[in-house]
């Protein structure tokens, strides 16, 4: 469903393993340039790639499951040990600039976060952009939006709804979902077939009803998850 250019659009991030884990469930948008050194030659596995996510750039944890984390581990693959691990909506990780495409392991990304450095599949690690009100757009009058008898049922239908035009986005329930005065949850929509914007994250509000179907949509906001970095106003770049 553990956030690239063009050029490099046939890198396949795999996924091995359970849905805890930090290994790639799908493609992501390649880069249009990188360069590489040798294999082993500063004693890691794969190559180096000078690419995105360059030194610096803050990242956000995405796709990972509510009740799972991401690993960050102590070398790039899953073979190296558990160094620490980020919550599903950690926002403060930030890239080192060393990056490594390894051999049916995917691309992954050296970063620190809370004092320590680890290295993260990179298909889990994105930049947050700006947050909209999507709920016009997805649902131009109060009676066509989206009713359902759960709030896990309802985040999935608009997560759904909203990536209708996506062959295959990965659907993450990240967050919630919860209930009181109002029903929320959090719902990661991964694969979108945009270079800049390779996700987005619906925080969907619902009123409860008093008979069934049980919730109804409130409002949606939308936050977008981009691929190579975010200008001042949180746009993708």
């Amino acid at each position: 469903m553990e956030r690239l250019l063009a050029s490099v659009a046939g890198l396949v991030l795999l996924l091995s393993g359970c849905t805890s884990d930090d290994e790639a469930k799908g493609s992501e948008p390649a880069a249009t340039t990188m360069t590489t050194t040798a294999s082993g030659r500063d004693g890691l596995p794969g190559e180096r790639v000078e690419i995105y996510p360059y030194a610096g750039a803050r990242l956000a944890v995405v796709g990972v499951a509510a009740e799972d984390t991401l690993h960050v581990r102590t070398g790039p693959g899953v073979e190296f040990d558990v160094a620490f691990d980020l919550q599903p909506l950690a926002t403060h990780a930030v890239a080192t600039g060393h990056n490594r495409s390894v051999a049916d392991g995917g691309f992954w990304s050296e970063i620190t976060a809370d004092g320590r450095t680890g290295w993260a599949n990179s298909s889990y690690l994105l930049q947050r952009g700006q947050t909209t009100d999507v709920t016009a757009a997805l649902f131009p009058t109060p009676a066509e939006r989206a009713k359902a008898d759960s709030m896990d049922d309802l985040g999935r239908a608009v997560a759904r709804h909203r990536a209708s035009t996506e062959p295959s986005p990965r659907i993450v329930v990240v967050d919630g979902p919860t209930v009181g005065d109002l029903g929320e949850i959090t719902v990661d929509v991964i694969g979108l077939g945009d270079d800049a914007q390779s996700g987005e994250r619906l925080k969907v509000f619902a009123e409860p009803l008093p008979a069934r179907p049980r919730f109804t949509v409130r409002t949606v906001e939308a936050t977008a998850l981009c691929s190579r970095g975010v200008t001042e106003d949180g746009l993708c770049v």
